[in-house]
């Protein structure tokens, strides 16, 4: 499918390739505080986002996938408004986060309950809205092991994926459960070619995102700024290395913000800061220019495009 591809946004469906420099892993609207008990992951002013948004596009940023899905509380008409006001065109994703966040009545749903829920998001619209989502994602599991509501939320979406071409995204933290992951989804039917394994810069042997990468899938580097979880020179590092290897046309990179701390009005580095920081760091190691455009609008725009 080419770059044209409509994809939907909160304000409805753009053209992929109209879509600019993209962060395919952000939340603008998210709130942990009932599992968390801090107000630290917390975001739900829409005019304090608005001024954050307008630092990305000011740095020459085009769009956000927010994925703030079940568990994370997703208000996406706030998105909607944020759009509108920023000129950011911003992709709703939908699905369910993990096991600790889910809502008690999943536990009972069976996969092709779960597999229609997500179906009618992308092709009607969210829950109390007429907005579609254009992802789903980011689908969590524990760290270490797979609980079995997690396994089927993962095999929902590769079903509701065959059905919308909609790309999918996950969440796998620190050790190589996105293997397991992805053993699920491939063997539910999923289509690796719009099919994301995501943090896989929180694991810092290379390896892990190499044996990723050689089964086809996409493997996002989406924690850039997130000192706590690896450098950003040697997050620059990896990706040129994994560049080096043939592996470009496989790699996103976002950086993940749900923390009020991260936010640039709170001294944080915002969402500009892949741009103006770690964009520069990756020209040092050796990246050109044009590999920066693949990384950050050739990539994103194709996954984005899915397969419709």
């Amino acid at each position: 499918m080419t770059n044209s591809q409509l994809v939907n946004t909160v304000l409805g469906p753009v053209p992929a390739n109209q879509l600019g420099l993209v962060l395919p892993h952000e939340h603008l609207i998210v709130d942990t505080y009932d599992v968390r008990r801090s107000a630290e992951m917390v975001l739900l002013e829409p005019d304090t986002m608005v001024k954050e948004v307008e630092l990305f596009k000011a740095a020459g940023g085009g769009t956000m996938v927010d994925q703030t899905i079940y568990g994370l509380h997703p208000e996406p008409d706030k998105l909607e408004y944020i759009s509108r006001k920023t000129g950011v065109h911003i992709v709703a994703g939908t699905g369910f986060y993990w096991d600790v966040y889910y809502p008690e009545w999943l536990h009972s749903m069976s996969t092709a309950d779960i597999t229609k829920r997500l179906v009618t998001h992308i092709t009607e619209g969210l829950p109390g809205t007429s907005i579609k989502a254009g992802f789903i994602g980011e689908l969590g599991t524990h760290h270490r092991a797979i609980k079995p509501t997690e396994k089927r939320v993962l095999e929902a979406a590769a079903h509701a994926q065959k059905e919308t071409g909609v790309p999918i995204g996950t969440h796998a933290l620190f050790t190589e459960i996105g293997i397991d992951q992805l053993n699920i989804l491939e063997a539910a039917g999923a289509d690796l070619d719009i099919t994301i394994i995501g943090h896989c810069d929180t694991n810092r042997d290379l390896n892990y995102s190499r044996k990723l990468l050689k089964r086809g899938v996409w493997i996002a580097y989406d924690a850039v700024g997130q000192f706590d979880k690896q450098t950003d020179e040697l997050r620059a590092q990896s990706i040129v290395t994994l560049i080096n290897e043939g592996y470009i046309e496989k790699i996103l990179i976002s950086t993940d913000i749900a923390a009020r701390s991260r936010l640039a009005i709170h001294g944080g580095n915002g969402y500009a800061h892949l741009i103006t920081h770690f964009l520069p760091k990756l020209k040092a190691a050796g990246v050109t220019d044009a590999q920066i455009k693949v990384l950050t609008e050739d990539n994103p725009q194709k996954i984005l495009a899915g397969k419709r």
